[in-house]
């Protein structure tokens, strides 16, 4: 019963579940980064979280610009919100 719960056990730790598992001495697996919609604003120049209290007034405005990452709203000219503080 042993050899085979051990066999059980080492063909999962081989397979896809088992490259995502953290061996002990590691830590804990890092979780991936989750991609958040950037929401920019034409007038202002400012990018904001899509949760920010102000995206709601760029979008009755009609000058909301999405942006994949910080990275892509930085390239665009764009500042982060003080409110927000999207990309920290």
């Amino acid at each position: 019963m042993r050899k085979l719960t051990f066999v059980v056990l080492a063909s999962l730790m081989a397979g896809p579940l088992g490259a995502r598992m953290a061996h002990p001495a590691e830590g804990p697996a890092k979780a991936e980064p989750k991609s958040e919609v950037i929401v920019g604003c034409k007038d202002t120049k400012l990018y904001h979280r899509a949760s920010c209290k102000w995206v709601k007034e760029i979008e009755k405005a009609g000058t909301r610009v999405d942006f994949k990452s910080v990275a892509e709203a930085k390239k665009a000219g764009m500042r982060p919100c003080e409110d927000c503080k999207p990309g920290s």
